[in-house]
């Protein structure tokens, strides 16, 4: 499950990975709107996201074609794949595929003169390239790997709890004290959050936004995670009884969080959804304190309190 976005990113981007020349330099045509007309060879792949573009007899096109929607029209030479999701597809008499026609939904209409070298694969039997598996790692290389990211983040703890002690404190605080709202509202933050940033991503102009945007939703979630592991810790040193200063035990809070975390996430079933729900109250917190810049009170209490 954890593997499924991973695994899907790297089967789709390999299917472009035919446009590789030589040289080692990726060369591609995007076509987005509008009609065009090839009238002369191209020595790239050909993208079409929308919109309709004409191949014509005599013109060859020196590459793969991925089509995802809009029409496409052959008549010429085409020397690579072609990979047709969905639209339109019309193979002329003069046509001519010298790699595979791989077909998934849309309009498809051949010419009985055109010519396909390769083979036609359609619906579930396209091709995709051939992922190597990966192998389940040893319990050794699981707990090499989360004592390695446990004094990682232990370091960075460390840093915040020495300059920012307050805020750490009320990020920790929100998360423990008040699980539910701040899970609901990471919740929140993290669907209205990524949704908005995806959306921004169609506009080329915002792509730079949008990473900042994700970068700044990891560090807040990162942010939230360290707070609620040092005040776990804090917790712990409380029922111990044992004098730690804050440095050590905010480094000590967070590798014995991140051990705890690795132990339970490896419980079937209900493993990731625990895992899922330290983050988004991780995440929460973050925002219901604003980073840890003020604290966070429950509207009843304020009623009380006036």
């Amino acid at each position: 499950m954890k593997r499924f976005p991973l695994t899907f990113l790297v089967a789709f981007l390999s299917l472009f990975l035919a446009a590789c020349g030589s040289d080692g330099l990726y060369r591609f045509t995007l076509v987005t709107e509008g009609e065009h007309i090839l009238t002369q060879d191209l020595t790239s792949s050909l993208i079409v996201t929308d919109g309709s573009v004409t191949l014509p007899a005599g013109t060859m096109l020196d590459g793969s074609v991925h089509i995802l929607s809009g029409s496409f029209n052959v008549d010429g030479h085409i020397t690579g794949d072609v990979f047709f999701l969905n639209g339109d597809l019309t193979l002329g008499p003069s046509a001519r595929i010298g790699g595979d026609l791989n077909l998934g939904s849309g309009s498809y209409h051949p010419s009985p003169d055109s010519v396909i070298v390769g083979q036609i694969n359609t619906g579930a039997g396209i091709p995709l390239p051939d992922l190597p598996e990966k192998q389940a790692p040893t319990v050794w290389i699981l707990l090499l790997r989360t004592l390695i990211s446990g004094s990682l983040l232990g370091l960075v703890a460390t840093v915040l709890i020495r300059y920012v002690p307050g805020a750490v404190g009320r990020v920790g605080e929100a998360a423990t004290h008040h699980s539910l709202v701040s899970g609901a509202v990471g919740l929140l933050v993290g669907v209205v959050g990524i949704s908005l940033l995806v959306t921004m991503a169609y506009t080329i102009l915002l792509i730079p936004v949008t990473l900042l945007g994700f970068f700044l939703l990891g560090v807040a979630a990162l942010y939230g995670w360290i707070g609620l592991g040092i005040s776990a810790g804090r917790l712990g040193i409380r029922i111990l009884k044992r004098p730690v200063k804050p440095s050590a035990a905010a480094f000590i809070s967070m590798l014995v969080f991140m051990l705890m975390l690795e132990l339970v996430s490896s419980i079937p079933l209900i493993g990731d959804l625990l895992g899922l729900s330290v983050v988004l109250i991780g995440l929460g917190a973050v925002a219901l304190t604003r980073f840890g810049l003020r604290r966070f009170t429950p509207a009843a209490n304020q009623n009380l309190s006036t």
